[in-house]
């Protein structure tokens, strides 16, 4: 924080949401220049998230969130987007916003290991 003089990192996960893992069934229409000329009434049977998909945000939201609770950072009860790490007398928090995470935290040296 900057009233604590304490470094900010921004990351942007590049391809995030094709990382997200499918849970349901999601079919579309063959794409324009790869439809089968045997089968052009067919559709896809998505086994990967694209980009453009509704469902993709939230999916690499929730692959991501799972991800550091299970290294140790728990939510916050106020706002779904902070998560808290405290290691010791040292904290760290990310703010995740889709693919856009803010990294800040206590101890300079221990923040550059988690990035």
């Amino acid at each position: 924080m900057v009233s604590r003089n304490w470094k900010i990192h921004q990351l942007d996960i590049h391809n995030a949401f094709l990382n997200g893992v499918l849970v349901e069934e999601v079919y579309m229409r063959q794409p324009p220049g790869f439809v089968d000329s045997a089968l052009p009434s067919h559709m896809c049977w998505l086994h990967k998230f694209l980009y453009g998909l509704k469902h993709a945000p939230r999916a690499w939201y929730t692959c991501l969130i799972d991800f550091l609770i299970s290294i140790g950072f728990h939510a916050s009860k106020v706002d779904t987007s902070l998560l808290i790490l405290s290691i010791s007398v040292d904290i760290f928090y990310p703010i995740v916003y889709v693919d856009d995470i803010l990294l800040t935290g206590s101890n300079s040296v221990m923040l550059n290991r988690l990035i």
